[in-house]
């Protein structure tokens, strides 16, 4: 028997399945990189909805929001390792990025009757994610454009838009720690 919860952390977890299927999809061949775009878009889809469906069905709570992240984190440390495999970040870079999603993780659970009063650091992990998802689109965009042979750079730009993700996500923990 399904119940609303259940559909709702369901939608979260399913990232996971998702993140392991973007590492093993996103190579240089067309029929990948289409199965990796849609890949993104039904993630991208199933943050939203989980969201929405916890609020609408009132079922949002504490732990929903641990899976949410975890979803989360999973799909982006898949984007993080697959992009730095076929070189388009920086190791350095890729290097801190996934190590800012686990700490963000773990301070979230050592800490996490602070959870309660995540709204107020919510601008930065708002900026950090809009900046995770110019990147996924740079990254995904980098390869559409190896794989046409176009003469278009946009590795400067991923790079950028990486790098403000991290500022933004280390923000993003700096303050959660900081809330009183």
């Amino acid at each position: 028997m399904f119940t609303a919860r259940g559909v709702v952390n369901s939608l979260s977890l399913s990232r996971i399945g998702l993140a392991l299927m973007f590492v093993l999809c996103f190579q240089r061949r067309p029929a990948l990189l289409y199965i990796s775009c849609a890949l993104c878009v039904i993630a991208f889809t199933t943050d939203i909805l989980d969201g929405y469906l916890a609020r609408r069905w009132n079922v949002a709570s504490v732990h929903g929001r641990q899976w949410d992240s975890l979803g989360d984190k999973a799909f982006y440390i898949a984007i993080i390792v697959a992009f730095s495999t076929q070189g388009f970040l920086n190791p350095l870079l890729s290097w801190a990025l996934l190590v800012r999603e686990v700490a963000h993780y773990i301070f979230r659970i050592l800490y996490i009757e602070k959870l309660p009063m995540i709204e107020r650091i919510r601008p930065f992990t708002n900026l950090h994610g809009y900046f995770m998802y110019g990147t996924i689109i740079l990254g995904l965009s980098q390869m559409y454009v190896q794989l046409s042979g176009l003469s278009v750079t946009i590795y400067p730009y991923t790079q950028i838009s990486a790098s403000a993700a991290l500022v933004f996500g280390v923000a993003s923990i700096v303050h959660f720690l900081k809330l009183r």
